[in-house]
């Protein structure tokens, strides 16, 4: 795929008779450029800095997930999703695994998308979430190309309550590189509130909705 060398990294290191320094060299830079093409980097999702006022925003709009959350109690777990262009949410979901053991928050967010406006404009939308997205759900949003993704509770607490699959967001999105490019993977927006959601569900707990 990336063709051969035309000397091999044996070869460019041993030779029948003493090696010249500028041989050696060579062969050395030979076998550091065949190592660069077995071993890819490790792509991790985009965390910029974020501004105040960002974070205001990204606030605003956890509210609002955090309010579909309060929908189901026994499993806090809920998403919106924003139109990056118009500020306007464009999809919402709650957990609602009695309907179909698919149906996270974030997947049915999508689904409610995709009834209102047709499979397309990924590229333009955040999701916001109340706990850091599940690996099925993440490798949804891969899937469809949605590239900006803010949770509050992280995985780590969230496990304490919830069983999951411990595979973290961040490594979902670095095995997809480079079939998929983060814009933003940002977490613990309000985790102080989400937080106490998940560690209460004990007290609330329903039957999966």
């Amino acid at each position: 795929m990336y063709g051969e060398l035309l000397i091999s990294p044996e070869s460019a290191i041993r030779h029948t008779h003493a090696p010249s320094r500028r041989t050696f060299l060579l062969g050395l830079a030979a076998v550091a450029g065949l190592a660069a093409t077995k071993a890819p980097a490790l792509v991790e999702a985009a965390t910029p800095t974020v501004s105040a006022a960002d974070m205001a925003s990204h606030q605003r709009y956890m509210q609002l997930a955090i309010a579909q959350a309060k929908l189901n109690p026994g499993r806090p777990f809920g998403s919106v999703i924003v139109d990056d262009r118009t500020d306007g949410v464009v999809g919402k979901g709650v957990v609602g695994m009695s309907v179909n053991p698919m149906y996270h928050s974030e997947v049915v967010a999508m689904n409610d998308y995709i009834g209102h406006r047709g499979n397309q404009g990924w590229a333009n939308l955040t999701m916001y979430g109340t706990g850091e997205p599940y690996p099925m759900c993440m490798s949804a949003m891969i899937g469809a190309g949605l590239p900006s993704v803010v949770y509050a509770s992280e995985m780590s607490f969230v496990r304490q309550y919830v069983d999951l699959i411990y595979i973290r967001a961040k490594d979902v999105i670095a095995a997809a590189h480079p079939l998929y490019k983060s814009k933003l993977l940002l977490g613990g927006v309000l985790s102080e509130i989400t937080d106490k959601m998940f560690a209460g569900r004990a007290k609330a707990l329903v039957a999966p909705k």
